[in-house]
C-alpha cells in the first residue's frame, strides 16, 4: 500500500512540475516586448492577392504582420520607431503561398510613432 501512495504522489508532483514549466514558457513568450526601428510597408490588397500592410524592421530585417496597425500608420514606406511583442500566430496570403514556408509572423503592437 505504501509503493502506491509514494508513486501516486511522484506522479503528481511530476505532473505538476510539468505544468508549471509550461506555464512559465508561455508568460516569457507573451511578456517579451521588442522595440526598434522599422519601416511600413503596403504589399498590396488582400482581396487582389496581396498581402496586406506589414512592417519591415530595421535591425533585423524581419517582416512582419501586425494585428492592429492604425490606420494612420498606413502610408508606404513610412519610416517609425515600434514595440512590439511578437504572438505564436502567423498570416498567410498568396504572396507567401507562392513561396510556401511557415508564414509570416504576427504581431500586437505595443507602441508606435513615426521618427
Amino acid at each position: 500500500m505504501k509503493l502506491s501512495n509514494t508513486l501516486s504522489l511522484l506522479c503528481i508532483l511530476v505532473v505538476s512540475l510539468i505544468i508549471s514549466y509550461s506555464f512559465k514558457k508561455n508568460s516569457i513568450d507573451k511578456t517579451t516586448i521588442i522595440s526598434e526601428d522599422a519601416t511600413v510597408i503596403n504589399t498590396g490588397c488582400i482581396a487582389a492577392d496581396g498581402c496586406g500592410w506589414q512592417i519591415k524592421t530595421s535591425r533585423t530585417d524581419s517582416i512582419y504582420s501586425p494585428l492592429d496597425l492604425g490606420d494612420q500608420y498606413h502610408v508606404n514606406n513610412l519610416k517609425i520607431q515600434v514595440s512590439y511583442h511578437k504572438l505564436k500566430t502567423r498570416f498567410y496570403c498568396s504572396k507567401v503561398a507562392e513561396n510556401p514556408g511557415p508564414g509570416v509572423a504576427e504581431i500586437s503592437i505595443d507602441s508606435i510613432k513615426p521618427r
